[in-house]
């Protein structure tokens, strides 16, 4: 009887802990230093959105671990930074030309 006791409470123990767990990572990943505030994200505009993911990449490459994480959080960066001015154009915040370097002639 004791023995049944043990394992009920062991059970029920046991799955209170992996809930708790499942509760904790999941708190992790929506709340983590990486996750862009969703509340300030109401009035910012979309290239600063990708700005602002670019600077993430930027943030994870840096604390990354070993160099093909890194090359990858550096190429991520680099496609955010690209999205960015795309949409910058397409909101018509910058021309779509840049303009001609000026060079003096000697």
């Amino acid at each position: 009887m004791i023995l049944d006791i043990l394992t009920v409470l062991f059970f029920v123990l046991g799955f209170a802990l992996i809930w708790w767990m499942l509760v904790e990572r999941r708190r992790d990943v929506l709340h983590g230093p990486y996750v862009t505030n969703l509340g300030t994200a109401r009035g910012m505009k979309q290239s600063d959105l990708y700005r602002k993911n670019a600077e993430n990449c930027l943030l994870m490459a840096e604390a990354a671990q070993g160099e093909p994480a890194y090359n990858r959080y550096k190429r991520m960066e680099a496609a955010w930074l690209a999205l960015a001015e795309e949409q910058a154009w397409l909101d018509g915040e910058r021309s779509p030309v840049d303009p001609p370097e000026t060079t003096t002639g000697k």
